[in-house]
């Protein structure tokens, strides 16, 4: 009798837990890149032209070593040398087509990869353009050390100094962030290296807000930068493994500024080449400039306070912030 009893108390207990028939499953937990990698309200201006990279015998080269990583998308390329015949050194700029009606707007200087063509950024380019941002992508070939960077600073000054130019006191040099991948990730911890001590003799308005650090190469140390770091890393990547460099020496001694480091799962060394929704970290890359920039809360909470978002991001396999980073409210 009491086996029964309890046999038949166990089931109404079954029947009172289990979930309703035709009960909506659980939402799921918004990641970066579902909430932030979509485009922005502003059109983008710009006088970039691209075309798909294979059209060239250099891009084909590049399309195929890419697509062997594990890109899906195929790349586009400007017709800067070797892809073309334009020169292989110079600026690319891209900025909300309304800047007119709009406040001045924060730079983003964003300095490509080793040997890569500044066509394959367009993509990124565009989404934080119709983010409200005025992007510079400087160039030459190697894109790898600090002069490059500082030729798209040069840029975006004179722009904004001349009369003439549609970004004419309409970038808002105060809010200055230098970004990169791979070897010119490396070029971008180098800026915010040297830059934040001499922005103001550059323009007296200059500050530089941060640095975004996308799979950066090995000849930056973490210890030299000032200013608030994102190093975002893949965990496919076998070219600048998160466990190497990125970590011994860069995001690990970084300690006079607030750091964070993400490793996303399903990201190789190329995914940033790759379609926006192919490059999952796509969407934490904006959230953290709309962070530094303009202070958007929902982004904010990605990486501030004690219960910030990223460590629940199902993208990554590892989330990490510095102790100044984890003082920040």
């Amino acid at each position: 009798m009491r086996s029964g009893v309890a046999i038949v108390v166990a089931a109404v207990a079954m029947l009172v837990a289990a979930p309703a028939v035709g009960a909506d499953p659980p939402e799921p937990v918004p990641t970066a890149q579902s909430v932030f990698n979509k485009p922005g309200p502003h059109p983008v201006a710009t006088p970039v032209r691209t075309n798909p990279c294979q059209e060239s015998i250099w891009g084909m080269a590049e399309h195929i070593v890419v697509h062997l990583f594990g890109n899906r998308d195929d790349m586009t390329c400007t017709q800067a040398f070797p892809n073309g015949l334009e020169s292989p050194i110079g600026v690319n700029t891209y900025y909300p087509a309304d800047l007119a009606e709009l406040p001045a707007a924060p730079l983003v200087v964003f300095t490509g990869g080793i040997i890569a063509n500044p066509g394959m950024y367009d993509a990124l380019a565009r989404q934080w353009a119709s983010n409200g941002f005025v992007v510079v992508i400087p160039f030459d070939f190697f894109n790898s050390l600090a002069y490059v960077p500082a030729i798209g600073v040069a840029a975006a000054v004179i722009a904004n100094r001349d009369p003439k130019s549609p970004l004419y006191n309409k970038i808002d040099l105060s809010r200055t962030i230098f970004g990169g991948h791979s070897g010119g990730g490396q070029a971008s911890l180098q800026a915010g290296t040297l830059f934040p001590g001499v922005a103001a003799a550059i323009d007296p308005a200059m500050r530089v807000r941060g640095v975004l650090a996308i799979e950066p190469g090995p000849l930056a140390v973490g210890a030299l930068v000032s200013v608030p770091t994102l190093f975002l890393t893949g965990y496919n990547d076998w070219v600048v493994p998160d466990f190497a460099w990125v970590r011994w020496w860069q995001y690990n001694l970084t300690f006079q500024a607030p750091a964070w480091i993400a490793n996303a799962r399903g990201v190789s060394h190329f995914s940033p080449v790759d379609g926006l929704d192919n490059y999952l970290s796509a969407g934490t890359a904006l959230a953290w400039l709309r962070y530094q920039a303009f202070g958007d809360d929902v982004a904010k909470d990605y990486f501030v306070g004690p219960n910030w978002r990223l460590p629940a991001d199902k993208t990554y396999f590892s989330v990490e912030r510095n102790a100044l980073a984890g003082a920040l409210n």
